[in-house]
């Protein structure tokens, strides 16, 4: 796997295998900022990319743990390069997690992008999710109201 970050004024963008993957400008940083801000307790992510929502819930007070599930090795070495990592990482696929541990939120931002061809995507790590999530718990997902919108 091939992960290049380039950079373009202030903005950075992650590129893995040749595809824009993810992307560090003023607009995601409001968007991961609000994720962040809803947050609270034993916190999930699934998936690092650039690591701003962890940097973010690195401040709020409400946020006890941050545990991160992270598919690519790769991915964590070049940020590694770049400097710190926000919060504990675990390599593995978010499918594979023991059910075990539970959470009080689940962040996820695994899917290419907020179409409806990656409805099944979403509906998949939902439910996974939803095995994941201590009672009260709560799911903050990229496009999550666009998907709910297409379920209902």
């Amino acid at each position: 796997m091939s992960v290049e970050i380039l950079t373009h004024n202030r903005d950075r963008f992650m590129y893995v295998d040749g595809y824009l993957w993810m992307w560090d400008t003023v607009q995601e940083r409001g968007l991961q900022m609000d994720l962040a801000t809803k947050s609270f307790g034993d916190v999930l992510v699934a998936g690092y990319g650039l690591g701003i929502v962890q940097e973010f819930l690195l401040k709020n007070n409400k946020v006890k743990s941050i545990n991160t599930v992270e598919k690519s090795g790769d991915v964590i070495e070049k940020m590694k390069e770049l400097g710190q990592i926000h919060g504990n990482v675990t390599i593995s696929d978010f499918y594979d997690l023991s059910e075990d541990k539970k959470y009080d939120c689940i962040i996820g931002d695994i899917w290419p992008d907020i179409s409806s061809k990656f409805l099944g995507e979403y509906v998949k790590f939902k439910e996974k999710s939803e095995k994941l999530l201590k009672p009260g718990g709560t799911i903050l997902a990229w496009g999550s109201d666009y998907f709910e919108y297409l379920l209902k």
